[in-house]
């Protein structure tokens, strides 16, 4: 049995392979940008973020929450901006275990650029799945933000809307 023959036109051929090498260089520069990211991100986490949260994410028992399959780093990216910016305070439960210490504000240490970085490090490991945050949902949550004095606590997050 013979195959049927196909064959573009010369332009639909030349057309066809100028999108294709437009799309992997696009994807490509995503990829580096997003490497780039991750990798700012997990610098920033390993400087700031490791005394507390642990190499692994998983916190300290009772005294830090653990990072990993979080909701508060699973959920709104700007909830979990708002907590990195203005800290929260305890007491607080996580998968029903207590915790009660407090989280100190980033707001004034960190760059819009360097919290998106840490926020898409920790979601993109610790069994977290979300998606990359931008320097923008930081920058949105800290002007909506400017004016709160108060680091959150629990039933503030966890009231939470989107």
């Amino acid at each position: 049995m013979t195959r049927p023959q196909f064959s573009l036109p010369k332009t639909m051929f030349k057309t066809s392979l100028a999108i294709a090498a437009a799309t992997t260089l696009f994807t490509g520069a995503v990829r580096a940008q997003d490497d780039a990211q991750l990798t700012l991100g997990k610098t920033t986490y390993m400087t700031i973020c490791i005394a507390c949260h642990q190499p692994t994410g998983a916190g300290l028992p009772m005294v830090f929450p653990p990072l990993t399959k979080s909701p508060y780093v699973n959920g709104p990216a700007e909830r979990f901006a708002a907590i990195i910016l203005k800290g929260n305070i305890g007491p607080f439960k996580v998968d029903e275990k207590p915790f009660n210490n407090v989280m100190p504000p980033q707001e004034a240490m960190l760059t819009d650029e360097k919290i998106a970085a840490v926020m898409t490090f920790v979601r993109a490991n610790f069994g977290n799945t979300p998606a990359p945050v931008t320097a923008d949902v930081v920058a949105a949550a800290r002007k909506k933000f400017a004016d709160r004095k108060t680091s959150w606590t629990q039933p503030e997050l966890d009231a939470w809307k989107e």
